[in-house]
């Protein structure tokens, strides 16, 4: 992308506008703890949180909405929902405990947290319903990958998901499943974008930090802003969260973005899945 700032954002299939940069709050849950750190991103200039119901923030997340005074369309709040079994609530009742817990009428962005064999597309069509409620603005997906998308989703699915949020990061870049989002006009969020820190030491990384007067954090965050990927790393340190929004006054070269790319080797920082049955 070009002429980044930090009001920067992409167009969704479905014309809803995401700012490219936004806050994660996972395991951020402590309640007080949570409110200073969604305060603090928007005194950065952030615009865009990202929670879950399985976060157990929503509530803060809430709270720190109001006390902000933020008109609540300068903020874009996406939230997203386990199926059952880990989630005990129905479609219907989840958003709707979202809705009650954020104290908004509207949410911007749920997403399906994981798939499951089971249950995923009827889930994601009772999303699309309560989107023409207007009780959400866009609906979409978190951990697909394009065999998922092939093999499953869209053999029920006609309606392309505004986003697919995936860990992805310099050392799993996942090309495939985000050359796949590009070709199906969806867009892909990175979660865990620094892997989990784990890249902040490595010397390509340092170097390239040191050429650019940055930290290998704005390094790798830039580097995901410039291959069009949005992304919501995570921190509770204030000084943390305003060096991650301290984007936008440099620009990687070509080369620099090649080095980058060449750490790919698909390692990824999170092991979990809801299923064996997985692909």
């Amino acid at each position: 992308m070009k002429n980044l700032c930090v009001d920067s954002s992409a167009t969704l299939n479905d014309g809803t506008s995401l700012p490219m940069l936004g806050l994660g709050i996972f395991e951020n849950d402590d309640p007080s703890q949570c409110i200073k750190s969604v305060l603090a991103a928007i005194d950065s200039g952030y615009r865009h949180i990202d929670t879950a119901e399985g976060y157990r923030n929503e509530e803060a997340l809430g709270k720190a909405i109001n006390a902000s005074k933020l008109d609540r369309d300068e903020l874009f709040i996406t939230t997203k929902a386990m199926l059952p079994p880990y989630c005990n609530l129905d479609t219907r009742s989840v958003v709707e405990k979202s809705l009650r817990l954020l104290k908004v009428e509207k949410i911007d962005l749920y997403l399906i947290h994981w798939p499951m064999e089971e249950g995923t597309e009827e889930a994601f069509q009772r999303l699309l319903d309560l989107k023409e409620e207007e009780k959400i603005r866009s609906v979409g997906v978190s951990n697909f990958s394009a065999e998922r998308f092939e093999k499953q989703f869209f053999k029920k699915i006609s309606t392309l998901p505004s986003v697919n949020q995936i860990e992805r990061h310099p050392f799993a870049r996942q090309q495939g499943t985000v050359n796949y989002c590009i070709e199906k006009d969806i867009q892909v969020i990175a979660y865990s974008p620094l892997a989990r820190s784990q890249s902040l030491n490595h010397p390509t990384l340092l170097e390239l930090a040191s050429s650019y007067s940055k930290s290998p954090a704005q390094v790798v965050l830039r580097w995901h802003l410039q291959h069009g990927i949005a992304i919501i790393p995570k921190s509770t340190s204030p000084k943390r969260i305003a060096e991650n929004a301290n984007l936008f006054d440099f620009h990687l070269s070509e080369d620099s973005m090649r080095l980058i790319d060449a750490l790919n080797k698909e390692e990824r920082v999170i092991s979990w899945r809801p299923e064996e049955n997985w692909f």
